[in-house]
């Protein structure tokens, strides 16, 4: 075993983080917070973990959940599609493989939703494969050791995988990963990085050439897309209800929320509405900002108060005009928020109130 690996396990058998998915090892708390540490800090994966685990503690219970508690259990991770992939790999496990887990990374491929990082994080930690897994904590760990700075690139990452294949140890290669991941969170830090207390300080050209700070350089942004999008929100006053639905495409497909209508679709929208006389419609002054990945948005509040005594067939015949997804799920405004998947609609909701808790939309201004 190379000496760099075993002062790190040394290290990690020292200093390891104390999460709860290392008291009691299991496949199925490994496959959790795996994917819920995924773009999230671990100050908010460790309480929605626990609650997750508490409310679904097996597979089964994950692959028969609703949309609905599996909505209110993921909300605060953001990235609604992991928990979807996770539903999906549960019932995949369920209802083709008996309920038992696959025990290699080739078979965690197989299943949806479960790439790379996730299979290699389970089969090395659960069933002791001799695979690397890569996260951004590992990629600057390994290119302070080879002071690399070309590891964005697919020759980058190979030579990164190269180089953690000669080095992991066949008898604990989940703890070597875990160690990478822990070393590169708690000491090997983006900025001001504890060398003095590195395991592999000896074996780090990065140190011995003082070129921390450039190792590895920025990852190459994708240029942001400004996009400008209209939040359509129908509200019975007198029932003081909204109305949301499963969004079918865009960004937030498959997410439950208000509407969403693209900019160059607002003429068409305004015009389907202001025809009907039951509906009242406002745009709302003032905007939201949002990000999803490279997008930037731009949101504003389209409102439309809708007359009492409108039947539902008649809102469903609307609903349908605009290509809205039926049906609308009427939620009432103590309710709303808890069904929220996304921060999009949150924010949207919230500038609403700023303007409907000191106006009745009726009386404001009605589009022509």
């Amino acid at each position: 075993m190379d000496r760099g690996v075993r002062q790190l396990l040394a290290w990690y058998d020292r200093d390891c983080r104390s999460l709860p998915w290392r008291q009691r090892v299991t496949v199925y708390h490994t496959w959790i917070c795996e994917v819920m540490s995924q773009q999230t800090t671990l100050a908010v994966v460790l309480p929605k973990f626990a609650e997750f685990i508490q409310q679904l503690p097996t597979v089964d219970d994950l692959a028969t959940c609703d949309e609905e508690k599996l909505r209110s259990l993921w909300a605060g991770l953001g990235y609604y599609a992991r928990a979807r992939n996770l539903k999906k790999g549960a019932e995949f496990i369920v209802s083709h493989l008996n309920g038992c887990f696959p025990q290699t990374y080739r078979e965690w491929l197989q299943i949806p939703g479960c790439g790379d990082y996730t299979a290699a994080a389970i089969a090395s930690i659960c069933f002791n494969e001799q695979v690397s897994c890569i996260d951004g904590n590992v990629v600057r760990v390994v290119s302070r050791l080879l002071a690399l700075q070309d590891v964005w690139s697919a020759a980058g990452r190979s030579r990164i995988l190269d180089y953690l294949r000669q080095i992991i140890p066949s008898d604990r290669p989940g703890d070597f990963n875990q160690a990478m991941m822990d070393l590169g969170a708690t000491i090997c830090r983006k900025t001001k990085p504890c060398c003095d207390a590195c395991p592999f300080q000896m074996q780090c050209l990065a140190f011995a050439n003082n070129c921390i700070e450039v190792c590895p350089p920025k990852k190459p942004r994708r240029a942001v897309v400004d996009i400008e999008l209209f939040v359509l929100i129908f509200w019975h006053r007198e029932t003081d209800t909204f109305a949301i639905a499963n969004r079918k495409s865009g960004f937030l497909a498959k997410t439950l929320g208000f509407p969403l209508i693209q900019s160059d679709r607002l003429p068409e929208t305004k015009s389907i509405l202001t025809s009907n006389p039951h509906f009242y419609l406002i745009e709302l002054p003032g905007k939201f900002t949002h990000r999803i990945t490279h997008h930037r948005i731009s949101g504003k509040i389209l409102a439309s108060q809708i007359d009492n005594n409108l039947n539902d067939d008649a809102i469903a015949s609307v609903g349908q005009k605009l290509g809205l997804s039926q049906p609308l799920h009427w939620i009432n405004r103590i309710d709303l928020e808890t069904k929220f998947a996304t921060a999009l609609d949150k924010k949207a909701f919230q500038l609403f109130q700023k303007y409907s808790s000191v106006n009745s939309i009726k009386t404001l201004d009605v589009l022509p």
